[in-house]
Order: structure tokens, then sequence, then C-alpha cells
């Protein structure tokens, strides 16, 4: 997409699925020891991990999964903003990276995650685990990085995920 095409903000829809995936998101890790002792219970006995934790987990999963292809799929149709104009190259690079990389995960996670839970593969489900480090650890640069621009170089880009440019 040409940098000229670019919107000059997020639209609605797309703030209310980046905020409504970073709710899914906290509550899956919330419930992160209670899906972890029902895979340990799946893994010993297949009947023994049907509990209301392993459905909210799949269905909150899911829910990750379709509205973060949705917020993609948004994002390759109506565009994003510009990164700020003082961002510096490395920053840029950074933020590029790390967006991408979130992408994959949320839309990877899922798919790990049914692996293992449906087909019994124990490497997705080992996969899984580690994609569940790494996504935490990119989102806490996430947001580290948005209250760096917003406080340090004051470029106002959390204002774009809070006011709507429809």
């Amino acid at each position: 997409m040409a940098e000229t095409s670019k919107p000059s903000g997020y639209s609605g829809l797309q703030i209310g699925l980046h905020w409504a995936v970073a709710l899914l998101v906290v509550i899956q890790y919330l419930g992160h020891d209670g899906i972890e002792h029902a895979w340990d219970a799946f893994r010993d006995d297949a009947t023994a991990a049907t509990s209301s934790t392993v459905l909210l987990h799949i269905g909150a999963g899911a829910s990750i999964f379709v509205l973060s292809l949705w917020r993609l799929w948004l994002w390759l149709t109506r565009g994003a903003p510009p990164l700020p104009e003082k961002e510096p190259a490395p920053l840029r690079f950074v933020a590029s990276a790390t967006h991408i990389l979130i992408y994959v995960l949320l839309i990877g996670m899922p798919i790990s995650g049914s692996l293992a839970w449906f087909a019994g593969i124990e490497q997705a489900g080992a996969a899984h685990g580690l994609a569940t480090s790494v996504l935490l650890a990119l989102v806490a640069l996430h947001v580290a990085g948005a209250f760096f621009q917003q406080f340090v170089l004051k470029t106002q880009v959390l204002t774009r995920m809070a006011v709507p440019q429809d």
C-alpha cells in the first residue's frame, strides 16, 4: 500500500477489534494455570479435561483467531496510519517487526493450540507454550513502545488507538 493512501488514523472498528483482542489475550493469560492443569489432565486421560476453563480458553482462542484475521483484513483493505514522522529508523523497524510478530502469534497460537488439543500433537502444545512467552514479551514491548512514543517522543501515538478516524 502506498504511503500516500494510508489513513490518518484507525477506524472505530479497528480500535474496537484491537481492544477486544487485547482483553481476550488478558483473559487467556489470567486463565493460564487452569488450562495448564487441564492440559496435564488431558494428556493423562482425554476425557478428564472438559471443564468450563477449557471451554473458555478454546472460545477465547477461537475469538482471538477470528478477530485477528478480521483486523488483518481491515489493515490490508483500509490500511493503517503511517508511523510517526519523528520516529527514528531503528524504532520504525522494531515497531513494524513487533506488529507483524504479534499478528503471526495471534493467528498461529489458536492453530497450535487446536492441533495440540484436538489432534493430540504434543509438539504443537510445546510450540503453543513457547509462543505464550514470546507473545507476552512482544506485548510488553508493544506497550512500552506506545508509552515511549507518547511520553518521550511526544508523538500522540496513543490517541490513534483511542480516537476513531472514520
